[in-house]
């Protein structure tokens, strides 16, 4: 009697079970994923252009100079670096400090649009009248507004959109205080956290 062996593997329905659980899981679970990784992207630039105005501050005591951070847009990427402040600069030079952010990420002076926060970082959360314009650290490591010479002691608020995020998220901020304390900030959806 010849005996039959039995077959190892799996059956074609057992497969598209699998591969149907699989797909249902990546619809899921990608766009989650792609919103955590554009959050963390975020989150390092903003790290990052802490450092960028720390750093312009130090070098401002250090070298006894004013010393201005300044932001560009070439080859469309975001790029904010530091220089004195009585020059007046186009581009970045490559000897000078700077950090570049991915494309998705542009400066803005207020939110605004149907994504935008629906409230601001506004002088009853920060404590002060903040600024825009482009930061300046004097000697002593004040930040302030340098003009023709004079430099005038003042704090700042920045405002970064990651345009790849839908809705309301991938809003941040960057605050200086008169002091100098550089703080953090990101929009939960439903308000700004440090």
């Amino acid at each position: 009697m010849v005996q039959r062996r039995k077959r190892a593997g799996f059956s074609i329905l057992e497969l598209l079970i699998v591969v149907s659980i699989l797909l249902v899981i990546g619809v899921v679970a990608i766009p989650n994923m792609m919103s955590v990784i554009a959050n963390s992207r975020l989150r390092a630039g903003m790290t990052s252009m802490s450092g960028l105005f720390q750093n312009c501050r130090m070098m401002a005591v250090k070298t006894n100079k004013t010393l201005s951070t300044h932001f560009a847009t070439p080859n469309s990427a975001l790029v904010a670096f530091i220089k004195d402040a009585a020059v007046s600069p186009a581009i970045p030079a490559a000897s000078d400090p700077q950090i570049t952010w991915a494309a998705p990420v542009i400066k803005v002076t207020t939110p605004t649009g149907p994504t935008a926060p629906s409230t601001l970082l506004d002088s009853t959360i920060l404590g002060f009248t903040p600024q825009t314009v482009d930061l300046s650290f004097n000697p002593r490591g004040l930040p302030c507004v340098f003009s023709g010479g004079n430099c005038a002691n003042s704090g700042f608020l920045y405002y970064f959109k990651d345009t790849s995020q839908p809705g309301t998220r991938g809003w941040a901020a960057v605050s200086i205080s008169p002091a100098g304390r550089i703080k953090r900030w990101g929009w939960s959806g439903t308000a700004w956290t440090d």
